[in-house]
């Protein structure tokens, strides 16, 4: 017999995952999660802020629901694809927007102070809610189904959605129904709130995206504890910035999804051996995924970045023209695969089948090895291959240099990963370093691509030949005015102390 939703007790964080799809899929995963009584209701939930958006960028909605006659005020704190945000709400007799009737313990220091005129509706969901309250995997969940739509002014965008709420027992409880769904159901994860999709309605902006996190790690941590807290920022990262990529206004939600997926390749490296067959499953799902973005941001760049000062320098020249035309073109069609891929369910299972694991590496495990001395063995395993790579970096051609750009990265990326282990002022002159390197080794690569898209959009067409003449020349002239200083910056960085061995 299924929990009444009477004995649940309130807790001031919520658990949730959200899965979309189409309404008679949704209706589906619904019924697979189980047997309950299923109650329908209309709810009606206003988000209020002020003129300025205060609340909103202090990383808090503020939302008065009407459930079926019920008045209910909450305060939530935003989140960028986190499962877990605080919720602080309470029952009222009568509506009303007044942050000063929230619960006891809801954290008013960091909301300043509002006043009840200060506040006005900036967006609105009118949704049916279809609930039920099912056990799973040891957990009480409840689980809503929304179909309905937000609205903002004249604006709407159209809601269909089941939730997966933790009541009571482990979050990964709401994981393990999410990826049993997923495998069955042509679903995929909503990373976004519904008042975070109402904020860009109501705005007219493209979703956020999301620079990774510097995961914050102690000397006392357990190995298997940092696998657990880096795949779960790298998840959420992943997660997080699937909006901003789908969506394409801004280039960098692709560029981040990127990041997010080779960190995540880069983490099953490092940790491999302590987490076991399971890390090279999933990095064989990561693959794919990360190459399938790879078209679309090499013609952001091509586009943003490479073509302009080519054009500014050389006026109106056709050819160059008839290059951007051709890009804009391809440009498109990479972001309808974009948009398939972050629609799809593989990229959903892949995060929270990561998720999964991040939960599952959360015990002690193996403790003979501490955490900084596993740290300064990576480190040094990674920065003898990046200067090993790197030997006659001065005479060896670009091909090989790119090969050291790829060993300097996968340094870089396990250095974010225990940088929180380090003081600043030890890890600080040699990020310095290491980022100078980068940037010259990533204009070295930018050029290489460029150069080869250009031709491979000029193909077949003469008179785009020549715009793509035009962007070789432009950036052979420019690599080698980088050339000396790229040299440096890897002397500088191959003679830096290694910090980790202090």
């Amino acid at each position: 017999m299924a929990p009444r939703e009477a004995e649940m007790t309130d807790a001031p964080v919520e658990v949730e995952i959200k899965l979309t799809g189409p309404a008679r899929v949704l209706k589906a995963a619904l019924a697979d999660l189980g047997r309950g009584e299923q109650k329908m209701t209309d709810v009606v939930s206003v988000y209020h802020d002020t003129a300025d958006d205060r609340l909103w960028r202090k990383g808090f909605t503020f939302r008065l629901r009407d459930k079926g006659g019920e008045h209910i005020l909450t305060l939530k704190r935003e989140g960028q694809g986190e499962l877990a945000r605080g919720e602080w709400e309470t029952a009222l007799d009568a509506p009303a927007a007044d942050p000063g009737l929230l619960p006891a313990g809801a954290p008013r220091g960091e909301l300043g102070v509002i006043l009840p005129e200060e506040l006005s509706e900036r967006h609105r969901t009118v949704v049916r809610r279809t609930k039920k309250i099912v056990e799973f995997g040891g957990a009480v969940l409840e689980c809503s189904l929304d179909a309905g739509r937000i609205e903002a002014g004249d604006r709407r965008m159209p809601v269909g959605e089941l939730e997966l709420e933790l009541l009571k027992g482990e979050p990964r409880a709401v994981l393990a129904a999410a990826e049993m769904l997923l495998s069955k159901h042509a679903l995929a994860l909503e990373p976004r709130s519904k008042a975070a999709r109402g904020m860009e309605l109501a705005g007219g902006a493209p979703p956020a995206w999301r620079k990774a996190r510097k995961p914050e790690l102690g000397p006392g941590d357990t190995v298997n504890r940092a696998i657990a807290r880096i795949l779960g920022e790298t998840a959420t990262q992943i997660m997080a910035n699937i909006p901003a990529a789908a969506d394409g206004r801004d280039p960098e939600g692709v560029h981040q999804l990127r990041v997010a997926l080779r960190r995540l390749r880069s983490a099953f490296k490092v940790f491999g051996k302590a987490i076991g067959a399971e890390a090279e499953r999933l990095d064989e799902r990561a693959r794919p995924v990360l190459k399938a973005l790879g078209p679309a941001r090499d013609l952001d760049v091509f586009l943003a970045e490479t073509l302009p000062p080519v054009a500014a320098a050389h006026g109106e020249a056709r050819g160059l023209k008839l290059l951007t035309e051709a890009a804009e073109a391809r440009q498109a069609a990479a972001y309808a695969a974009v948009r398939e891929l972050c629609a799809g369910r593989e990229l959903s299972r892949l995060i929270v089948k990561v998720m999964l694991l991040a939960e599952d590496m959360a015990g002690p495990g193996d403790l003979s090895e501490p955490l900084p001395a596993f740290a300064a063995r990576v480190l040094d395993k990674r920065f003898r291959k990046a200067r090993k790579k790197g030997r006659d970096f001065e005479t060896m051609p670009t091909a090989q240099r790119h090969e050291v750009r790829i060993a300097v990265k996968k340094f870089r990326y396990a250095l974010d990963f225990f940088q929180s282990l380090y003081p600043d002022d030890s890890i600080g002159p040699f990020r310095e370093s290491l980022r100078a390197l980068q940037d010259d080794l990533g204009r070295m690569n930018d050029a290489t691509v460029a150069e080869g898209l250009a031709e491979n959009l000029a193909a077949g067409q003469p008179e785009a030949m020549v715009g793509a003449a035009l962007v070789k020349g432009w950036y052979t002239h420019r690599l080698k005015a980088v050339e000396p200083h790229m040299i440096a910056a890897w002397n500088d960085f191959r003679a830096a102390a290694p910090f980790w061995r202090d």
